[in-house]
């Protein structure tokens, strides 16, 4: 008799087990994407720039009528052209990271490929914009305001170079990938997706000051 019921407890814990097979599925380590050095180097930078953007509002409440005026003289179409591009690129790039995880080789290289035109289009757009504003008179040696601006978007013009030419790295990998990729090249993927999320996150910011605080 008590075989009997053994048997019966046993049975009812398979037909459970059958019932709801994902109680006994492994669910997959969540974990941050990237390596520990990339994070290192965005907070870093993100504290170089803190300091910028600290002087800036320093300066800016010592001379609001200067930085007032030079806020007028901006051309934000210029500025929301950039940050449409940035925005678009760092999608692009988001999508692109998601499709190497699925092992979608190609498609990542068509949307890193993307995300590089957007970068291009940026760098050209600024190049339009310092020189429009040169060509009216507007120079880092005509005020505090266009001083910080030509030093700012300078440095994050550079971030957006670098942040190209890691794209470039990025897409030669997707070209020698096959089938799924390794921990080392996800990584390496990943890494330079947060670098480019980081130069959009640094814009919107530049936009923000430059553009639009009045």
């Amino acid at each position: 008799m008590r075989k009997s019921n053994r048997d019966t407890t046993e049975n009812t814990d398979k037909s459970l087990r059958t019932a709801h097979p994902q109680e006994d599925t492994v669910h997959p380590t969540r974990r941050v994407p990237g390596e520990l050095g990339i994070w290192v180097f965005v907070f870093t930078d993100l504290m170089m720039f803190s300091a910028y953007f600290g002087a800036f509002m320093y300066e800016r409440g010592n001379n609001l009528q200067e930085f007032s005026e030079g806020r007028s003289a901006m051309r934000t179409d210029f500025g929301l052209a950039n940050t449409f591009l940035l925005l678009t690129a760092s999608l692009l790039i988001a999508l692109a990271v998601s499709a190497v995880r699925d092992s979608a080789v190609r498609p990542a290289r068509g949307l890193l490929l993307g995300a590089g035109a957007c970068g291009v289009a940026f760098v050209v757009n600024k190049g339009f914009e310092w020189s429009a504003e040169a060509a009216v008179g507007h120079t880092p040696q005509s005020s505090i305001f266009f001083q910080m601006y030509y030093v700012l978007t300078g440095i994050h013009l550079l971030h957006v170079v670098i942040a190209m030419v890691v794209i470039i790295l990025m897409w030669r990998l997707t070209q020698r990938l096959d089938g799924e990729t390794d921990a080392q090249q996800l990584q390496f993927i990943e890494n330079g997706a947060i670098f480019w999320h980081l130069t959009d996150a640094l814009w919107i910011v530049l936009f923000t000051l430059f553009y639009l605080v009045r």
